[in-house]
């Protein structure tokens, strides 16, 4: 038996030889988490249409609320498994979406390592832009430092890990590379409706894009225009909808390889980098430079912030900030209105609020009974302590307790 395990060719020799290797087999990066957000009527829903499905003439309805789907690809690591891409749309109102963002569902722990957020802008809507940017960059910086900080405090160092990784696969080569915040996840821009915005003046399109370039390269992001997604795929391309269609294809292959390869290598694209404001931008995070940008001031340092907030204002003087506004309170047209119906929901409305104040009240009292738990049981070990130190005064020399004499008079002879 010995002999035929060895035999070259042998079958035993064969299953041995492919345990062997697949133990060798990296065990993959896990499941990919991907977020699209942004301003409402951005054309989320439509962006991640054209990545999933190409060719599909149809348009999406606008997501209301929270809409998963997923991506599954062959793995890069064993092509006999598929690498499953988890991927949410977050729609409806600026409430919803911010209720998303500060949830216990967003960036996660389990999350971080391969997480891709997509932050949507519109430029046919060019003073929600900035606004809308900032807002989402904001809220990932806050979710993510809430995030890492539960790492930390075990004494896990995956948060400076993923740093690290992100600044080296990206920024290795780049002279901003100490001054750029790096998040450790990967995120794009994705500037839709180009096609609405390339017309304008060049001075207007220049002011857009060195604030965009700025926010991007000082985020450690990608930043790209796309356009004419609601055209796309009706098979009868223009020269336009060509280009478009190029935008969109490299915009694929960039998210494939972040969703499905990640930051352990770097991203490469079907086009080259756009700098130049008379087209559509396409910039790889890492590629950018401050001093290429510039700054409005012709200012010349290492003060990010102070770039940013001159772009900001420039930015506001041309495209004037659009504020993320409420949601209008819903209510229902009195013609439709049904006094039963009503009622009803008066009524679970006041027995839900008699319940949220039962369970108050149980919380308070329960929280009562151990802070009093807890002062008996700390107290105890005082007395045990006064009683203890007492018995042992008698015990080391003290003089013992004098008896009382007898109060009966003695008797006489």
């Amino acid at each position: 038996m010995a002999l035929s395990i060895k035999t070259p060719g042998g079958i035993w020799a064969k299953l041995i030889e492919q345990a062997a290797a697949a133990a060798k087999k990296p065990e993959g990066r896990g499941d990919a988490f991907v977020y699209l957000v942004g301003s409402r009527g951005a054309g989320k829903s439509t962006l991640l249409n054209r990545f999933l499905y190409p060719n599909r003439l149809e348009t999406p309805k606008p997501s209301e609320g929270l809409e998963y789907t997923y991506a599954r690809k062959p793995s890069n690591f064993d092509h006999e498994k598929k690498d499953l891409a988890h991927i949410w749309d977050v729609g409806g109102s600026p409430e919803f979406a911010q209720e998303i963002a500060s949830g216990d569902h967003f960036l996660t722990v389990k999350q971080v390592t391969t997480a891709v957020v997509v932050i949507v802008v519109d430029l046919s809507d060019p003073g929600s832009v900035l606004t809308t940017l900032l807002h989402w960059l904001d809220q990932i910086k806050r979710k993510l430092a809430a995030t890492f900080e539960k790492f930390e405090k075990k004494g896990l160092q995956l948060p400076e890990q993923l740093r690290q990784r992100a600044k080296s696969k990206l920024y290795s080569a780049n002279e901003d590379k100490d001054i750029v915040y790096h998040s450790g996840i990967s995120i794009i821009i994705a500037a839709t409706k180009y096609d609405t915005f390339k017309d304008q003046d060049p001075e207007v399109k220049k002011v857009m894009a060195r604030t965009l370039r700025w926010v991007a390269h000082s985020h450690g992001a990608f930043l790209m225009y796309l356009g004419g997604l609601h055209s796309l795929g009706n098979g009868a391309e223009s020269k336009e909808s060509g280009d478009e269609r190029k935008l969109l294809d490299n915009f694929t292959k960039l998210m494939n390889h972040l969703i499905f390869t990640g930051l352990e290598k770097k991203p490469t694209m079907k086009m080259p980098p756009q700098f130049d404001h008379s087209g559509a931008l396409i910039v790889p995070a890492g590629l950018d430079k401050f001093r290429d940008i510039g700054r409005p001031k012709g200012t010349v340092d290492g003060n990010v912030a102070a770039g940013l907030q001159e772009w900001k204002d420039l930015c506001d003087k041309f495209f004037p900030p659009k504020a993320i506004t409420k949601a209008a309170k819903f209510e229902i047209d009195a013609r439709f209105q049904e006094e039963e119906v009503d009622m009803v929901q008066q009524r679970k409305l006041t027995e839900l609020e008699a319940y949220r104040k039962e369970q108050d009240a149980a919380k308070d009292a329960a929280r009562k009974k151990v802070a009093a738990l807890r002062t008996s049981s700390q107290a105890a070990p005082r007395f045990a302590g006064a009683a203890a130190n007492g018995a042992a005064k008698g015990v080391n020399g003290a003089s013992p307790p004098v008896k009382k004499k007898s109060s009966k008079p003695r008797p006489t002879s």
